[in-house]
């Protein structure tokens, strides 16, 4: 199933939540703007992520239902954890030899060497083995309600036996969606998967510098025609403020503003580890007790709660008409300055023709600790056949009450990211000198 909308998934640790927790949970996501919850496998490959039991499962899948929640499982097919009993029922589906030392992970959890066993996929006899059994498990938890699976590593499984397994669990409930967890492989690795069928992949935005055209790049890398999904922070490896090296609180509240934001314009929907919200600098996937985690959200220094309930409200007012729209890196009108560009043929009324298209035009700001000065008009002279047509920067707004955006000189403080509508230059706009005088209107 195709996302018809952009979701908005809120990734729990499930390690992290006491039973009792979990109403209170699911009510803040609801209150965040999320529609989906994903269960990250941090701990417990190969099995149900966290929630062994089936009727705990059902438990919280009808929680999460009643809340207009779509419930996501994290699967891992290709290794399971050094505990697992399949290990010992089917020995001779795993290799002898040790496992790859543990990696600082954008593929998925990070794990030492000595604990999981990987299965020997090149077998086609362990390969009908292992799709016989994920059929049987996949096809358990849709019995319960969970409506849709999020697969790591993807590029280490035969792309025969995703597509098998997907179009199976198709068959069985229509209504399933399949995303992959892309970060971390490489073109080559997800050439073969282009027609495997996934709904959803994953960019990663979170790594971007807002300078190299990497971003760009490996957006086009991405499977097919499959919605492309972004996230401000992952759920595996150090937090943001870790990963820019950050200490104070104001550089990683507007390094996290940034990146929330960022995420929510460029995206296809979005993806928001647990704690971001509150700005930890816990990894996502530390092991700690609910009570430890519930200490750490109770010190936070950051509060990201109404900025995120803006931007899950921007993906649903106005990112939608970008649904699918790819993302361009435009050369920029100055030193420090990102500025990209998604554009659509679609009118707000629906397909219309070239004069109809809509573009939305993301100007970043890369410098976490100065402002940026210019002129609106600088700006649009790179930006290609289109003319300004309303300043949504005010994430506060809904489309419809965006103001007309400002003439001559132009501000953007540290870190900011000021977004802007603009429509198709009308056919009677003549390009007559390279795009280079196109003016703000």
């Amino acid at each position: 199933m195709s996302f018809a909308t952009a979701p908005r998934i809120y990734c729990i640790n499930p390690a992290l939540v006491a039973h009792q927790g979990w109403p209170a949970l699911l009510d803040h996501c609801v209150a965040l703007g999320f529609d989906h919850v994903l269960l990250a496998n941090a701990l417990n490959l190969g099995q149900s992520p966290g929630i062994d039991d089936r009727p705990a499962l059902a438990e919280l899948t009808a929680a999460c239902s009643d809340r207009g929640l779509c419930l996501l499982l994290d699967i891992v097919l290709d290794r399971v954890s050094s505990e697992d009993p399949l290990i010992d029922a089917c020995p001779g589906w795993f290799e002898n030899k040790s496992s790859p030392e543990s990696k600082s992970l954008a593929d998925g959890p990070s794990v030492a060497s000595d604990s999981v066993a990987h299965l020997r996929m090149a077998d086609s006899a362990i390969r009908r083995g292992v799709y016989a059994l994920w059929c049987e498990r996949l096809r358990d938890w849709l019995d319960v309600g969970v409506a849709g699976f999020v697969c790591s590593a993807p590029a280490a499984v035969p792309v025969a036996l995703w597509r098998d397994l997907m179009a199976a669990t198709r068959g069985y409930r229509n209504s399933v969606s399949f995303l992959a967890w892309t970060p971390g492989s490489s073109a080559p690795q997800l050439d073969p998967l282009t027609d495997a069928g996934f709904d959803a992949v994953f960019c990663p935005g979170a790594w971007w510098d807002y300078q190299a055209t990497r971003y760009v790049r490996e957006q086009d890398n991405l499977i097919g025609d499959a919605t492309i999904i972004a996230f401000p922070e992952t759920p595996f490896g150090p937090r943001l403020a870790g990963q820019l090296s950050l200490t104070d609180v104001p550089s990683r509240r507007r390094a996290s503003l940034r990146a929330l934001r960022f995420a929510a314009a460029s995206g296809n929907g979005i993806l928001i580890p647990m704690g971001f919200e509150l700005g930890l600098t816990v990894p996502f996937d530390t092991v700690l007790t609910p009570a430890q985690y519930a200490s750490l959200c109770g010190e936070a220094e950051i509060d990201l709660c109404d900025e995120i309930q803006q931007a899950n409200r921007f993906i649903v007012d106005t990112g939608r008409y970008f649904l699918g729209a790819p993302v361009a890196l435009l050369r920029s009108p100055g030193g420090g300055l990102a500025l990209l560009q998604r554009s659509t043929r679609m009118g707000l009324g629906g397909q219309r023709g070239d004069n109809a298209r809509l573009s939305l035009l993301i100007v970043v700001n890369q410098d976490l600790y100065q402002a940026w000065q210019g002129k609106v008009e600088d700006i649009f002279k790179h930006v290609d056949g289109s003319v300004a047509q309303a300043d949504l920067s005010d994430w506060n707004e809904s489309r419809a009450a965006a103001f007309p955006l400002p003439q001559g000189p132009l501000l953007l403080e540290a870190a900011e990211i000021k977004l802007w509508l603009a429509r198709a230059a009308p056919s009677s706009v003549a390009n007559v000198d390279g795009g280079e005088n196109r003016q703000a209107a």
